[in-house]
This record gives structure tokens, C-alpha cells and sequence, in this order.
């Protein structure tokens, strides 16, 4: 075979095989123009407080790392409603004692926080909340 015939099918063959490969990375997005698309953390919820007097009010709030304690505390600024709690260090979490100037031991009753219809087992402060959970919290006679 001729050795120029040899060297032009190279010279040939070979750009096309690295243009070949690029549109083949363009093809399976290897390459791309687009921005990559993030995440922003922010979450809906709904709060719900049942001062159980048929008095129920019901907030849609969104929020970015929420614990059912910073639902509601969100919801006290952006409603302006007070919240009293404590924090107690041996538990390393809040205690909810009133709502909307509503305050425990008022005929036994005390806050209590249930979370997608589910009684809270720890701290408001140490329940973390996903997108479209709902947050109760209902003025009553403790649960036992």
C-alpha cells in the first residue's frame, strides 16, 4: 500500500474521529450549557392551633431547615401572635407553656404539638418537618 495514501487516510480519519466523539459527549450531556439546578431548602407547611375553645386557626407557612418548634415561631412574626417558651438544657430543647397569650395549667390544659396527626414524642425544637407536613398544636388535658 502506498505509504501517502497511508498517511492522508490518518490525517482524514483521525479529525473526524475527534469530532465525531464530541457531538457524541454533547449528545449524552457531558457538555452543557445549562446552569446546574439547585435546591433552595425552603418547605411548606401547615400550622394549625386548636385552642380548644372552637377557636382554630390555620397558617400555610414556608420555611427553610423546620423543626415544629420554627414553624410556629415563624408563624408568631409573620401572624404576630406571642409564643412563651423555656428552654430546658438537660433536654436541650423548648417548652411551648402559651400560645397567643392562651397559658398551661388553664383548666389542666397544656400545649401539645402532634405532627401529621401523629403525638410528639420529643422536643418541638428536635422534631425536624418536611415539605407538605402538617403541624397541630392543641390546647388540652395532657395525654397519658
Amino acid at each position: 500500500m502506498n505509504k501517502n495514501l497511508i498517511k492522508n487516510t490518518v490525517l482524514i480519519v483521525i479529525p473526524l474521529l475527534i469530532i465525531g466523539a464530541g457531538v457524541s459527549l454533547v449528545n449524552i450531556g457531558v457538555i452543557t450549557t445549562e446552569p446546574p439546578k439547585t435546591d433552595s431548602g425552603i418547605i411548606n407547611t401547615t400550622l394549625i392551633i386548636d385552642y380548644g375553645s372552637n377557636h382554630i386557626d390555620s397558617y400555610n407557612i414556608k420555611i427553610a431547615n423546620a423543626t415544629v418548634f420554627s414553624v410556629l415561631m415563624q408563624a408568631s412574626r409573620e401572624y404576630n401572635f406571642t409564643v412563651g417558651a423555656k428552654y430546658y438544657d438537660q433536654y436541650q430543647s423548648h417548652y411551648v407553656y402559651s400560645i397567643d397569650s392562651v397559658t398551661e395549667g388553664e383548666n389542666n390544659k397544656f400545649w401539645q404539638y402532634y405532627l401529621n396527626g401523629n403525638y410528639g414524642t420529643v422536643g418541638a425544637d428536635l422534631q425536624p418537618v418536611k415539605n407538605n407536613d402538617y403541624i397541630e398544636w392543641k390546647f388540652q388535658e395532657p395525654k397519658i
